[in-house]
């Protein structure tokens, strides 16, 4: 089996959570190639998943140099589905998370940038919502709503952030515009926000439904973002749709 065949085994039992089965193959690749890039990105990946953040960078940035020497020269917006440009988009994901779950936000920002560049769907809003999130920790709110705005054209549930920032900013009007977008994609979402966290989704086998799934995500890293204040807004104006929808 050639190296990229074995590597993109390892992805496949990594997107199953066969975390046993993944590093079996990551490693064997490593055992013929050290600084085979998306072997070692794939290795990063489970040192995440293990708590070891600063393992994972260290692997990240070798994955990432060793991609970047692949790269057509001539090209941006190749995008994912370009297979030269893909490990150096992997590469560069893991390392800003890396640097995510180490608090270095302004580290993660030029990582989760440099993918925009190269793919302009931002990994399919992957990156784009991960730069979002990365923007409004370092307070840098305007841009941060633009990423946002962006990632909600692949996760509609970014629509209520992007107008919660626009509250918190005195921008009430513009904020219930991108409420009511989130409304007419992912409904049952404003409930759960305006009664988080006192009020959790509990799966009942949700977890094969990905709007659910998603949902739980936004609770889980977003929830904590809205404030009593703009749960009120959002409640009033949820209940005044629903009353004029009768």
């Amino acid at each position: 089996m050639s190296k990229e065949n074995e590597t993109q085994r390892g992805w496949e039992c990594l997107a199953k959570q066969q975390w046993t089965a993944a590093e079996t193959n990551f490693r064997g690749v490593l055992e013929v190639d050290p600084f085979f890039p998306d072997a070692l990105t794939g290795m990063a990946a489970l040192y995440l998943r293990a708590g070891e953040a600063e393992q994972a960078r260290e692997l990240c940035e070798m994955a990432t140099a060793q991609a970047e020497r692949d790269l057509p020269r001539t090209k941006r917006h190749t995008g994912w589905d370009d297979e030269k440009v893909r490990p150096y988009l992997r590469a560069l994901y893991y390392l800003a998370l890396s640097y995510i779950r180490q608090e270095a936000w302004a580290l993660a920002q030029p990582a989760l940038e440099e993918i925009v560049a190269w793919d302009v769907t931002g990994m399919e809003g992957v990156a784009l919502e991960l730069l979002a999130q990365v923007l409004h920790r370092i307070e840098r709110r305007d841009d941060a709503i633009h990423a946002y705005l962006q990632a909600a054209e692949y996760f509609p549930e970014d629509y209520y952030t992007a107008g919660l920032l626009l509250f918190q900013a005195g921008k009430a009007r513009e904020a219930e515009r991108l409420w009511r977008r989130a409304w007419e994609r992912r409904p049952a979402l404003a409930r759960l926000i305006v009664h988080y966290p006192s009020v959790v989704p509990i799966p009942r086998g949700g977890f094969n439904d990905e709007a659910f799934g998603r949902m739980v995500e936004y609770l889980k890293y977003q929830g904590e973002l809205w404030d009593a204040a703009s749960k009120a807004e959002l409640a009033s104006l949820y209940e005044r749709r629903v009353a004029l929808n009768g």
